[in-house]
């Protein structure tokens, strides 16, 4: 039974550590689209993809991050 609770606990962490990650890609994401939006060559309809995949990362991030798993 210990060894159960011992695995699950690792495999909550690697969720956290995969969500913290994941934040990490959406917000470095969101950043660079907001350093790029200004750019004249860069089509307006790529920055809201890019916003709101920037934001669908970020959001299933921290979910994956603050989750409880039972």
């Amino acid at each position: 039974m210990a060894s159960s609770t011992a695995q699950q606990s690792r495999v909550d962490a690697l969720i956290r550590l995969a969500g913290l990650i994941v934040v990490g890609f959406g917000t470095a994401l969101i950043y660079y689209t907001w350093t790029v939006a200004s750019d004249p060559s860069m089509a307006q309809a790529l920055v809201n993809v890019y916003y709101a995949l920037g934001a669908l990362l970020l959001i299933v991030g921290i979910l994956a991050a603050f989750a409880k798993f039972k």
